[in-house]
């Protein structure tokens, strides 16, 4: 009797991993519109323990047609993430390094962030969240120094943006219907002259706002789109991960996510501010078009709740 009892709970349990496993892969693959699932598609990458966990329960109870099952759903989670983790042949040419940060309403540690930027020698450094007060501070930072090129837009709460260049800045404009500020401009980078650069920050998918994210993405899909063709690099804050077919959307044209280039795997960025500090979605991304990613790491910013982000960038 308490055998089959056993049974029964471990075959629930598989039938219910299996599941979610499944649910997370129709979440991979078509459009989030409500909170709910656009929050569940940022935990797609743990439904692999789901899957996996699955697999065990149906070979230990031989249940061989829910195993192949099980077998199908795991292969498929993992065919969504491979792309993250094989890394594409590195060029010869220069390093261009680029470093996004976002500051929390302007409350992170700049000092600490200057020093980073000087650290990996950054070229471009896009920031988030950028206030008036935070920009005083750059300003009066390092950064200023390395970075001496900047096209700005401070604003108090999430709504300033930032993008600084260590070499001249042409064709500032913002991208026109987002809600928060996102910004581009041209530089000359080494291998890849007339470069369209960009500092984005989409409205995040706060509850009862999902439409704000929905259309701050279009918009910026549609800005990205109208580039003429030529070398791009966007970073920022993206409130979207590589699981959402929106973010993913964007990388149309030609463009490329430095994750998938670099190899780095999953690469989570936020919540910092949880306890035990350890964030668990990559939603601070770099793309670009025209160069290949070598390299990304996070690092910890101190007073914000996110990770910073650098990537090195060579131009073929």
């Amino acid at each position: 009797m308490i055998g089959r009892i056993v049974r029964f709970v471990l075959l629930l349990t598989g039938w219910v991993l299996l599941a979610a496993a499944a649910v997370a892969v129709w979440l991979h693959r078509f459009p989030s519109r409500g909170e709910i699932t656009v929050y569940l598609t940022s935990a797609v990458p743990f439904a692999l323990i789901a899957g996996v966990a699955a697999l065990v329960i149906f070979a230990a109870t031989r249940r061989w047609i829910l195993l192949a099952l099980a077998v199908v759903v795991t292969a498929a989670l993992c065919y969504g993430q491979a792309p993250l983790f094989r890394a594409q042949a590195a060029p010869a040419g220069e390093p261009i390094t680029v470093v996004t940060a976002n500051l929390l309403f302007g409350g992170a540690d700049v000092d600490a962030l200057a020093a980073r930027v000087r650290a990996v020698d950054a070229d471009l450094l896009s920031v988030q969240e950028l206030t008036p007060e935070a920009l005083e501070r750059l300003r009066d930072s390092d950064v200023a120094e390395l970075l001496p090129y900047d096209y700005v837009v401070a604003a108090h709460t999430a709504l300033g943006t930032g993008l600084f260049s260590r070499t001249p800045l042409s064709g500032q404009a913002e991208v026109e219907g987002t809600v928060l500020h996102n910004l581009g401009a041209t530089t000359d980078l080494p291998g890849a002259p007339g470069t369209r650069v960009f500092a984005l920050h989409p409205g995040a998918p706060l509850p009862g706002r999902t439409d704000i994210w929905r259309d701050d993405l279009a918009a910026i899909d549609r800005h990205l789109t109208s580039v003429p063709r030529g070398p791009i690099i966007a970073a920022g804050d993206f409130n979207a991960t590589w699981d959402h077919i929106r973010y993913r959307g964007l990388l149309e044209q030609g463009l490329v996510d430095a994750t998938d280039q670099a190899g780095a795997g999953f690469s989570p960025t936020y919540p910092t501010d949880r306890p035990g500090g350890r964030p668990v979605i990559a939603i601070d991304r770099v793309m670009s078009r025209g160069f290949v990613a070598t390299s990304l790491h996070t690092f910890d910013l101190p007073g914000s709740d996110h990770r910073g982000v650098v990537v090195t960038l060579v131009a073929p």
